[in-house]
Order: C-alpha cells, then structure tokens, then sequence
C-alpha cells in the first residue's frame, strides 16, 4: 500500500531523472561532431530550460480546469509520447541532423539550437507537464503551495540523480546507447503506472508495441559505427577505426571527441601523425633526461618519448582514467615501456602538483587541443606560466589557421608569448584549411619567431571557446 502512496513522488523523481539525462545525453551525442564547448553546454541548456517552463505553464494550465481522470490520462500519454519520441527520433537522430545543419552553412550556435529545437523542445515540453499534473493530483488538502513544492522537490532529487548517475555510471559501464534506452524505459514505465484504470488493457499494449516498434526501428536505421573500438567514458566518446593512408599503408586512427587524437601504422605500430614524428625531432635535439605530456591520448608520443636512451622518466596527464587501457589493449596493442608514468588528472591541477613534489622537466609537449574543440582553460597566460615554472623546453600542438591571422591563433599565441617571453611556429601539416601547429617556447628546426599581436587569454577573461567556435565554423577569419 505504501508503494502506491508514494508513487506519485516517484513519478516525479523519474521525470526530473530523465530531464537531465536528456540534457546530459544530448550533449555527448552532439560532441564527435562539435566537439566540447561552453556554445554546446550553453545552447543545449537554454532550449531545455526553454521547454521545461512551456510545459511547467501549459501543465498547470491544462490541470487547473480537468478533472483528475483526465489529467491522469493526459500524463500517462505525454510521459509515453516522451519516451517514444527520444527514442525513436531524437537519439538516433542527433548526430545526423547537426553535421548535415553544420553541412548547409549554419553557424554553431544556430545549428545546434535548430537540432535541439526540433528533437527536444516536445518531449521535454510533454515530459515536463509531470510536474504541475502531479501537484493538482495531489492536492488534497486544499494546499496548492505545499503540493507544488513537495512534487518540485521529488523533481528536483530525481533531477540531481540524472545529472550525476548518467555521466558518471551509466555512460562508462553500458555506454550512451544503452543510457539512452533507461531514460526511455523509465518514462514509459511510469506512463504505465499512470495508465492503470485509465485505458483499456488491449488499447494500452498495444500503443505500447507500437512505441517499442518505433523506437526499434529507429535505432536499427541510424547508422551503426563500423569501426574497431567505441566506448564512452565520463569524459568523451573514443573511437579506434583503421583507414588506408595516401602512401597505401593501413592506419590505427583513435578519435577522441570528435577529433583525430592519435594514429599509426597498423603494420609496425610506428606514429603516422606528422606533426608527432616532428615533436619527436624535436625531443631528440633537447635529449631531456624527464618528459611531461598533457593530453596522452593514443600514447603514441609518451611511448616513443621513452625509447629515447637520454629519457629516464615520461610523465604522461590525462584527465580520463580510461585512456590508458585502451591505448594498451585497443590502439597500440602493446604494454607501454615501464619508463611511462601514467597520471589520470586534470592539466591544471597535475602540473601545480607536480611543481609542489619538486619535479623538473627538460622537456614538455601539450598536445590537449583537438579539431573540433578547445579546452579553454589550457590556453590562458596562467597555465602557460604554470608551466614555464617547471618546464625547460615547452612545445604545444594547435590545430588552427595555417596563415595565423584567425583571432584564435592570434590571441593564442600571445597568451603563450606573455609567458614565455618569445614564442616560435612552425607549420608540421602544411594543411589548406586548418592544420597543425607546433608552437615553442626556442627555435626548432623549420621554425620561425612569431611576432604578431593578441588579446592574451586569462583565466577571468577567457574568449578562447568563442573564438575557437568562429575559427572552426565561422564563415570567414579575418
């Protein structure tokens, strides 16, 4: 008896669960094709909020003058409409709908906002109604405040539970997938609850196998990753697919949110990327005795690094755990040399750490940045300092414009020149668009001294991310 009385609070909580799982799932699936930024955080945000207060005012609207077999009714079917449209439209459906939005010309911020628009804005909207529904189901003492505020309440738990149990243990242990399959079944199952004694038995089996047949269908029809490795961590999606290079070698390539992270040769192991080799290059002129990599990625580069006979220790940081096993078992397929120190821990806190423990190196590679997103906290003239102090040679990898003239390249390059003191380029890629940039704190070979201007990026004056977004993006660099 006691299960039935609370159920409404239940409900409640399952529909605050499944709107941040919403928001949090539509982020990930949108970050292979945008990569991570505050633009896809801020966009995604305000269009679900948008949809959370239409419904929170059409749910009070519609309660306020049904009785309480129709507002049941109308619950039940909005929480079932909401599952099947997820999953059988929006889910499957994200990733496709933003690269062809991005395709036709659309800036970021519109593309993003139209995909989240057309496949949120209504079931949220739906979903939503929950909310009000239940405070005018339950309030049976007359009491609108007290029923308003006790279903928020339920809302707002299940809400913190969604944005803590989906990142954390749903995406990591049966991937965003099948997180996307809970969020539905919940929401379908609660539609169920709120349909008992409101529609006939056959009626109701059967909307419910039409809503599992569409959103089984749907997911059959998205197209399917075809290459040798997927899995989401916490932090990103990471992909391993093999590819034919222009020189008719077969190539490892690991995508780490969108971007080409690391690459080799399927048949030898050896780096393919260019601008790696040519760190590389540049490591060897320096014979470091200790090496610090942010942003270890594929491994390719702490591994090599180690081989070195002058290297005696390879510091390597990344904020994911999981990036270390699966370089092992997955991409390289080979145990990292013993020399290689693995530290799962964000670039910022890992190098004040390693400065307060006294540690020293003669060489330092920043390879965090990637094709479709920036993170924007390892651009400013405070982590740069951080890590001049503990760093006697420091080179960074940055994919941007080849001329420099794009006000990401050129605030960039101004932060790590404040620095520093003087900052040298050097094109490795030789890309028409965007290619890759190995920026340094001395000259290295093919370099050359960049002396242009910028608006350096700090830590509590920070554009990077909108900057990035216009490099990328943005129809024109100036």
């Amino acid at each position: 008896m006691q299960i039935f009385t609370a159920m409404p609070w239940i409900i409640a909580a399952v529909e605050g669960f499944s709107t941040l799982a919403v928001e949090v799932i539509a982020i990930r699936l949108a970050i292979p094709v945008v990569g991570s930024s505050i633009t896809l955080t801020g966009v995604m945000l305000g269009v679900v909020l948008f949809a959370l207060s239409a419904g929170y005012w059409r749910g009070g609207t519609l309660s306020a003058r049904w009785d309480r077999t129709q507002t049941r009714a109308a619950l039940a079917r909005n929480l079932f409409i909401a599952a099947v449209l997820y999953g059988g439209l929006a889910f499957p459906l994200e990733a496709a709908l933003l690269e062809k939005s991005l395709d036709k010309g659309m800036t970021l911020p519109i593309a993003i906002g139209m995909t989240a628009a057309l496949l949120y804005l209504l079931p949220i909207y739906l979903a939503s109604q929950t909310v009000p529904m239940l405070a005018e189901l339950t309030n049976l003492e007359g009491k609108a405040g007290k029923a308003s505020g006790k279903v928020l309440f339920y809302s707002t738990v299940g809400s913190v539970a969604g944005g803590i149990v989906t990142p954390v243990w749903l995406f990591p242990n049966i991937g965003v997938t099948r997180s996307t399959y809970v969020v539905c079944g919940l929401l379908a199952a609660a539609a169920v609850v709120m349909a008992i004694g409101q529609f006939r038995a056959l009626k109701t089996l059967a909307i419910g196998a039409a809503g599992l047949i569409a959103v089984v269908s749907a997911q059959a029809l998205a197209s399917p990753w075809q290459g040798i490795f997927s899995f989401d961590s916490p932090y990103q999606t990471i992909r391993i697919f093999e590819q034919q290079a222009e020189n008719g070698r077969t190539t490892r390539v690991l995508t780490m949110g969108g971007g080409r992270a690391s690459g080799i040769y399927a048949d030898n192991g050896e780096t393919s990327f260019t601008y790696v080799r040519e760190a590389e290059k540049a490591l060897a002129a320096v014979r470091p005795e200790n090496v610090l990599v942010i942003g270890a990625a594929g491994f390719t580069f702490p591994r090599d690094a180690a081989m070195s006979t002058t290297v005696r220790r390879v510091d390597a940081v990344d904020v994911d755990p999981a990036v270390k096993n699966i370089a092992e078992t997955k991409f390289l397929r080979q145990t990292l040399p013993a020399k290689v120190r693995f530290l799962p821990l964000s670039a910022r806190y890992a190098v004040r750490k390693l400065r307060k423990d006294g540690n020293r190196y003669g060489f330092t590679f920043v390879d965090a940045y990637y094709g479709q997103g920036i993170p924007e906290e390892l651009v400013t003239v405070e982590f740069f300092k951080d890590i001049r102090i503990v760093s006697d040679h420091t080179g960074i990898n940055v994919i941007m414009d080849p001329e420099m003239t794009s006000g990401f390249a050129r605030n960039l390059l101004a932060s790590f020149a404040e620095a520093f003191g003087e900052v040298w380029v050097r094109d490795v890629s030789h890309g028409d668009d965007l290619t890759n940039i190995l920026v340094t704190s001395w000259a290295i070979d093919g370099s050359s001294q960049w002396k242009g201007s910028g608006s350096a990026y700090r830590d509590d004056r920070n554009a990077a991310d909108r900057d990035h977004v216009q490099l990328i993006w943005g129809p024109d660099r100036s």
